[in-house]
């Protein structure tokens, strides 16, 4: 570069300088800060003392004073009402003696005007960011300047809060820029990915998560996929994306509660510590289906444990007491299998809920498989436990039911029928009738109904229907029912020699007619469906296999997915939300103060 393209460089820099000076200037004489025009200098008044003769008498010399010369002399420097004002404020609230500009006050120039800017600045270090910005811009309107034109707006924008949008696409990210993105934020405006990361790092946290929680922050932004992966944004994940975080990430947030849901339901087994089971364990234990833990609890349930656990503690403290269970557990299909551990026993089981009705069929094929095994090899309980199995079959009787409470009352009608028939005696033909009764009931109202009987069980309940209208012509019917089921397998288990040969060991010689009976008619019916050729209908029982399955639904109450971290910080203070705007004043007030030096 030339000396003459420099020298005409700085020339252009000194003029924009002085245009800025003089549109400060301009705005300050249009708010009445200071007068419009200043008074012209008075002429200096020589000292004419020198023309005054001496006393008669007197021998001392009388020498001419020196004249001064008004550009050297120091005089008061020339400060508008406004200006004063700001100053004795400035004083008062930084706690220092009114009087800190000192000799910087008197004399003129701009050397005197620098060190009185200097004064002021040191000053204001006393106070907070956000008034000192204040003072600086009334004393830059006041015809002091210390603000450049852009400068007093941003001051301006802070004071009454009225701020622009921030760039979407800023070619410098300052403090100003966080500030105006962090006020878009709280007004639930939508932000780009780069300025909500920014946001992350610059806000306080208890600020940062008030706005998770209010949702201005979610899981939309994909916290996930930004990089780098701070703290502040495992932070933020773990609040909306807990999922996303690694296991190691979570020993990093010491988040014990999420590492162990995580071995949770992963199927690990979670012990108790020194001090009792805390919220994991007791998931894991009763996940488990063990109902005694609720023995090892304290008679008023820890106050660590979540909501939805108290409650599902109570509810199977109550049904181990024999009451009733709400609405909402009845229906909990993943709980079944533990709350039937929590069933007291010896009681018949009615249809109440979608559980009892499941539970209460359980229980009735399980009487079933006794009163057969009585018949097998204690023929003198036959009877009682015959009788069992019709009272608990009288509990799920319903004929205004509906969904499981209905699907129950069908069971409990074919296992009555079965039972006729297999207690009836030669010639009781109006016993044998009611059994068929029962069925075709079943049949006649399910083509009524909506929703009624349909598929599988509608064929099971047909062909059983037939087969007793069939067998009841016959001498002893009780003897080709169901061979499977005296045997003490499921219908059409493979299991059937397994308990042939349990039950041969028991039984005594009389009753050997009874289970060999039973084998025979297996190995007839199986060797005709192996041979394509049509076997022998059998009573089919369940009609519904659901019923004797418990029910292998994962629910969310006993291994819960992730869920988000609760808040660790306290409610975000009004010093902490006005955070940014502090910065962004401080900035502004550095820059000043970095020029007023460098010029000084």
């Amino acid at each position: 570069m030339t000396n003459e393209s420099s020298t005409a460089a700085g020339d252009e820099t000194l003029r924009r300088a002085e245009l800025e000076r003089r549109e400060v200037y301009r705005r300050a004489r249009e708010s009445g800060f200071i007068p419009q025009l200043r008074a012209r200098r008075r002429p200096v008044v020589p000292d004419r003392t020198a023309d005054v003769a001496a006393p008669a008498g007197d021998t001392t010399t009388v020498r001419p004073s020196r004249a001064v010369d008004p550009l050297t002399r120091r005089q008061p420097l020339q400060l508008s009402a406004r200006v004063t004002d700001v100053l004795q404020r400035i004083s008062v609230e930084a706690g220092i003696d009114p009087g800190f500009i000192g000799t910087a006050a008197v004399g003129s120039g701009t050397a005197v005007e620098a060190e009185l800017r200097l004064r002021v600045l040191n000053a204001l270090e006393a106070l907070e960011a956000l008034p000192a910005l204040r003072h600086l811009a009334e004393l830059t309107t006041a015809g002091v300047s210390f603000l450049t034109p852009d400068e007093l707006d941003r001051a301006d924008a802070l004071g009454t809060d009225r701020l622009p949008a921030p760039d979407t696409e800023p070619e410098c990210i300052d403090r100003w820029q966080v500030h105006l993105e962090a006020r878009e934020a709280r007004g639930k405006a939508v932000l780009s990915t780069a300025a909500w990361q920014r946001l992350a790092e610059a806000l306080p946290l208890p600020v940062l998560d008030d706005l998770l929680d209010r949702g201005v922050l979610t899981r939309r932004e994909a916290p996930h996929s930004w990089i780098p992966r701070t703290d502040r944004v495992r932070h933020i994940i773990a609040r909306v994306e807990p999922e996303e975080l690694a296991d190691a990430e979570l020993l990093a947030l010491q988040w014990e509660g999420e590492a162990r849901r995580r071995t949770l339901w992963a199927g690990g087994r979670l012990e108790p510590g020194p001090t009792g089971h805390d919220e994991w364990s007791l998931r894991s234990a009763l996940a488990r289906g063990d109902a005694s833990v609720l023995d090892e609890l304290a008679p008023r349930n820890p106050p660590l444990l979540p909501r939805d656990l108290v409650r599902l503690v109570d509810g199977l403290r109550t049904l181990r007491r024999g009451g009733a269970v709400d609405a909402w557990l009845g229906r909990e299909r993943s709980l079944f299998g533990l709350m039937e551990q929590c069933l007291p026993p010896g009681r018949s089981i009615s249809g109440r809920t979608a559980f009892h009705a499941w539970a209460g069929v359980r229980l009735m094929y399980r009487l079933l498989d006794e009163a057969h095994q009585s018949l097998a090899c204690d023929p003198d309980r036959a009877s009682e436990t015959l009788r069992n199995v019709a009272d608990q079959a009288a509990a799920l009787r319903s004929d205004t039911g509906h969904g499981a409470a209905v699907r129950a009352d069908r069971e409990a009608r074919a296992v009555q029928a079965y039972l006729h028939f297999l207690s009836a005696r030669p010639g009781e033909r109006d016993r044998l009738d009611r059994a068929v009764g029962l069925l075709e009931d079943v049949l006649h109202r399910g083509r009524s109904s909506p929703g009624g009987v349909s598929g599988d069980t509608r064929s099971r309940l047909r062909s059983s229907s037939m087969l007793l209208q069939t067998l009841r012509q016959r001498e002893r019917p009780h003897d080709v029912l169901n061979p499977y089921l005296a045997l003490g397998v499921s219908h059409g288990s493979s299991a059937w020699r397994q308990g042939w040969r349990d039950l041969r060991r028991g039984v005594t010689p009389g009753q050997l007619e009874y289970i060999n009976g039973a084998k025979d008619r297996i190995q007839r019916h199986e060797t005709a469906r192996r041979s394509g050729q049509p076997a022998e209908e059998l009573y089919r029982l369940p009609l519904d296999d659901r019923f004797t399955q418990v029910p292998q639904e994962r629910g969310d109450l006993l291994r819960p997915p992730a869920r988000p971290m609760e808040r660790r910080s306290a409610p975000g203070t009004e010093e902490e939300w006005s955070w940014t705007a502090a910065e962004a004043a401080r900035e502004i007030i550095e820059r000043c103060a970095m020029r007023m030096r460098n010029d000084h």
